[in-house]
């Protein structure tokens, strides 16, 4: 039976900065985590980057553009639907502390969840439509996922994209932000390692 959250629970969420105790408070309280802090945010940039990725897919394979837009409108519902909670559960995450606990964490549970979903939704589609371009399109959007669940954690922890959240910025902040995190999100692991040497080489 799943618990309400009374204030109890909720002052002892918030200092919870480990994946076990966010895990735990994901299982315990899903309404509250998953549904209540719907990312909106997350949902509509996951439908944008996902949708013509299906598009392409069916229209590459010459299946007409009427079935490659269906494809897209299809995944575009069930981005915005699961992206959101998607983006919750990186939130939930985006405190844990290592970051790289939460690094591993995220990508392996939202490819778990999301995408079985995603195979199911898309090879009904194929089967409803008589077509086969969604093999090849879920296998990208995998590989997309993996990319976009970790640099949603890099954002969320410098307070970009989201939501119910004392740093909320506005949505159009997190847009105009996006190119600058990009590109600290492809250099990270330059600038990590150069001064993981730097300060190899002061001991």
């Amino acid at each position: 039976m799943i618990e309400p959250m009374d204030e109890k629970d909720a002052a002892e969420a918030s200092p919870r900065t480990t994946v076990i105790g966010v895990t735990s408070q994901l299982f315990r309280h899903p309404i509250d985590t998953l549904i209540w802090r719907w990312n909106w945010k997350a949902a509509v940039l996951s439908a944008l980057l996902r949708a013509p990725i299906f598009f392409f897919s069916y229209i590459f394979k010459k299946d007409g553009l009427k079935l490659a837009v269906g494809a897209a409108v299809a995944q575009s519902i069930f981005r915005l639907i699961f992206g959101g909670v998607n983006g919750a559960i990186i939130q939930s995450y985006s405190r844990v502390e290592p970051a790289w606990h939460a690094v591993l964490t995220v990508p392996l549970i939202l490819a778990t969840f999301s995408h079985l979903v995603e195979f199911v939704v898309q090879t009904n589609y194929d089967k409803q439509t008589g077509v086969s371009g969604g093999g090849r399109a879920v296998a990208v959007s995998i590989l997309v996922s993996v990319i976009s669940a970790v640099f949603n954690l890099f954002a969320m922890r410098r307070g970009a994209l989201l939501v119910k959240d004392e740093s909320q910025q506005s949505f159009w902040r997190d847009l105009w932000r996006m190119p600058w995190l990009a590109l600290e999100f492809i250099s990270f692991p330059l600038i990590w390692t150069w001064r993981r040497t730097k300060k190899k080489a002061a001991q």
